[in-house]
């Protein structure tokens, strides 16, 4: 009788799995698994299929003769890959347990500490000018509810990435940018996850023309991709945002607040700074910008001589 009851119970559990993580199962970003131990219990983990961190949320809505080695609701940051969660075990082995549970995801990272000051590079060839334009519905010092730059270029300009990250997507497969159509959730892109868990966004991408593939370290100053071109009359332009995810006082239940930064970037004779509406920059991409991030490099003992 105990071996039907849990039989009947996991497959309560799978049913509610799907029901609630619909969404997760589609994108394939967070799957989360469970399995039977030799003590009766079992052991909870997930796989994190992206390429940056994520937040997970899990509670249980039954939980019946059950304890847990971890404080629930489950809430914590998990890494791409296997991560372990926790392990839940019955209170007393000879009777039945009954569990079902749901779970939410955020990207990025719990307690983001995001450098509004770091010094980016115009993501444009080096010596080459862009006129930049902004676009941002209100005008902070550091950072806003949406702010991107857009670059102007020509059509199949190098885009470059503007400081290290690890590509997380990538989305070049439209051709409606190109071919002058309306653009308006259909822009190819690459998203860069950054080292302070920031995103970088770079698009506006010609069809297949991406450089780089997801899982990919990017040095800062090197090619990703070609511009495309742009649906609205104004030619080809890069658009270049920078932003991170904070969760909401009402928890993942909420949707994510995404704050954009008023990025720092520095171009030949102007140097560091926030760039302005209409003005015309020339790429520049000095070491010092470069290597911000570079390891340092590990200086080696002398080697003593044996005489």
């Amino acid at each position: 009788m105990i071996y039907l009851r849990r039989v009947r119970t996991i497959c309560l559990l799978i049913i509610s799995l799907l029901f609630f993580s619909g969404t997760v199962f589609s994108q394939r970003v967070i799957e989360i698994k469970y399995q039977a131990n030799a003590k009766g219990g079992y052991v909870f983990s997930c796989i994190n299929y992206a390429y940056c961190n994520y937040i997970l949320e899990l509670g249980f809505t039954q939980f019946d003769n059950l304890r847990s080695d971890r404080t629930l609701p489950f809430h914590g940051e998990i890494k791409p890959g296997y991560n372990s969660l926790f392990t839940i075990s019955p209170i007393n082995p000879n009777d039945p347990i009954q569990f079902k549970y749901s779970s939410a995801t955020q990207k990025g990272c719990m307690h983001p500490v995001v450098n509004s000051d770091f010094t980016y590079l115009l993501p444009v060839s080096p010596g080459k000018d862009a006129q930049v334009y902004e676009m941002s519905p209100d005008k902070p010092s550091d950072t806003a509810n949406w702010y991107v730059l857009r670059l102007k270029m020509k059509p199949g300009d190098t885009i470059y990435a503007a400081r290290k990250g690890i590509v997380n997507i990538v989305e070049d497969r439209d051709a409606s940018n190109d071919a002058g159509q309306n653009s308006i959730g259909k822009e190819n892109f690459i998203e860069l996850v950054q080292p302070d868990c920031s995103f970088a966004r770079y698009g506006i991408l010609k069809k297949n023309s991406a450089m780089v593939i997801p899982g990919q370290l990017v040095k800062a100053g090197q090619p990703i991709g070609l511009v495309g071109g742009d649906t609205f009359g104004r030619g080809s332009e890069i658009r270049f945002s920078v932003y991170y995810f904070q969760e909401e006082s009402g928890g993942l239940s909420q949707s994510p607040s995404r704050h954009f930064v008023i990025t720092q970037i520095w171009t030949k004779d102007q140097g560091k700074g926030r760039l302005r509406h209409g003005a015309v920059y020339v790429a520049e991409f000095p070491k010092s910008v470069v290597n911000q991030e570079a390891p340092a490099p590990v200086k080696k003992k002398p080697v003593k001589s044996k005489h």
